[in-house]
This record gives C-alpha cells, structure tokens and sequence, in this order.
C-alpha cells in the first residue's frame, strides 16, 4: 500500500540491521537489485559487533536532515543527507560502511 522509497532502500538496511530487533532481507533487494555486496557488508557488522534484539540503543542525535544513534557502545549509525557529523563521532571509532545518505562506524 505505502511503498517504501527504492531510493532509500539501503538506509533501511543500515537501520535494520544495525539496531535491535530481528531483521529480514527482502531475495529481490539482494540478489536482483545488485545490493548483494553493501547487504553483506551490514550483516558482517551487525554479526561481527554481536548486535541482537535486546541489544541497548542511544539515540545521540534527531533532526530532520540527521539521526545518529549508538548501539551497544559498539557501533554509531548515521542516516540522513548531512555530512558534518565528526564533531558528534566520539574517538576510537572508524568509518565500517557507507553510502548514499548513510554510514556506519565501528569501535576499534
């Protein structure tokens, strides 16, 4: 009924698979719409940083041009067009992945 914006289906994938809960991948995402490689890279984190359904959120920032929250202390997430969000990255963190209005930093 409300399709979801096949501009925006990779910053979907970046939430999804970052935060708690219990995602799902939709075969037509990976295997037909070329996305096979940026999905793997979030399932590696999300499995590599041991995120789950109960995992602990921290919202750090809400606007409308940007969300950025931290999960388990161990992974930052940014959605949204704005860019100058070092000043908001806390030390020993390092880009994990990226793309068109996303991005993902794991602790080192």
């Amino acid at each position: 009924m409300w399709p979801f914006p096949s501009d925006r289906v990779m910053q979907g994938y970046a939430y999804i698979l970052t935060h708690p809960g219990t995602p799902c991948i939709f075969y037509d995402h990976f295997f037909d719409w070329g996305l096979k490689e940026e999905i793997d890279r979030l399932v590696s984190i999300r499995t590599r940083q041991g995120i789950h359904s109960e995992s602990k959120l921290q919202i750090i920032e809400a606007d409308a041009d940007l969300y950025l929250a931290e999960i388990d202390g161990k992974v930052i997430v940014k959605l949204g067009p704005r860019y100058d969000v070092g000043h908001l990255i806390p030390g020993g963190f390092k880009v994990a992945a990226h793309g068109k209005d996303y991005a993902i930093w794991e602790k080192i």
